[in-house]
């Protein structure tokens, strides 16, 4: 059985190496979609022996999903972020796996590393995703973060760390809130492309409800102060995303 790794990428030679080391010996091709990197990402990606195929830039990777998973050759996928690692345990997991099985897709734990800190609660823990699959039997909305469509059986694994992608996620507050600046700006648009507008009980609702359910329903205290400033930062993040939803509306009312 052959697998293809499919990674897209965007400046991250800081990251990508840890990346592509936990894929060498078991992968057996890797797919480099570069969006106009200008760091050592390239050299990286050579070093290797990843295919490389230039895209244009865009706001986030659903866009360009389905067209880097289609660059692969081989009948198994696994997409993986350059942020992201497999640890041993899980790589010859997933190895054996479509051997034993009838199924299409493989639905796997991630531990993210937030600030440091493996983020147990929070909602962040077990971030079941689906990332290893059958080449045309899972696919991607171009809505930003969501979760693909699989035709066929689903199979997850358990909620074990050993069994985790490792998910070297936000390490300081300002990537935090860069990255959730750029979120918001596509998750608004795609909403009110989607015929959602602003209104004064979502702006106080909304971010009430997250922070609530973060910090108190998914048990974000027990995280400590990361947990706390997780919930508050994630609060935040959806109050910017009501405010641009209002710039919209806004907008075209006085159009």
């Amino acid at each position: 059985m052959a697998i293809s790794s499919v990674i897209v990428c965007y400046n991250e030679a800081q990251k990508l190496e840890n990346c592509l080391e936990s894929l060498t010996d078991w992968v057996d091709e890797i797919v480099i979609v570069d969006m106009g990197s200008t760091d050592a990402t390239m050299i990286l990606a050579e070093k290797f022996g990843a295919k490389i195929y230039k895209e244009k830039l865009v706001p986030y990777v659903e866009l360009i999903r389905e067209s880097s998973i289609a660059k692969a050759k081989n009948e198994w996928v696994l997409v993986i972020d350059p942020d992201e690692r497999i640890p041993k345990s899980l790589s010859s997991k997933l190895k054996l796996l479509p051997e034993k099985g009838n199924f299409e897709a493989v639905n796997i734990p991630r531990k993210n590393i937030i600030f440091g800190k493996w983020i147990k609660h929070t909602n962040w823990w077990p971030d079941y995703q689906i990332r290893f699959f059958k080449k045309g039997r899972v696919t991607w909305p171009s809505q930003i973060h969501c979760y693909p469509r699989v035709s066929g059986k689903i199979v997850n694994l358990p909620k074990e760390e050993n069994l985790a992608i490792e998910h070297f996620n936000y390490q300081t507050v300002s990537d935090f809130l860069k990255r959730q600046n750029r979120y918001s700006d596509a998750e608004a648009s795609n909403l009110f492309a989607c015929g959602k507008r602003f209104s004064y009980f979502n702006l106080c609702w909304r971010p009430t409800r997250v922070f609530l359910q973060r910090y108190f329903r998914h048990l974000g205290f027990l995280d400590g102060f990361a947990g706390l400033a997780l919930s508050f930062l994630s609060s935040y993040s959806q109050l910017a995303l009501e405010v641009k939803l209002w710039e919209k509306t806004k907008k075209l009312s006085s159009s």
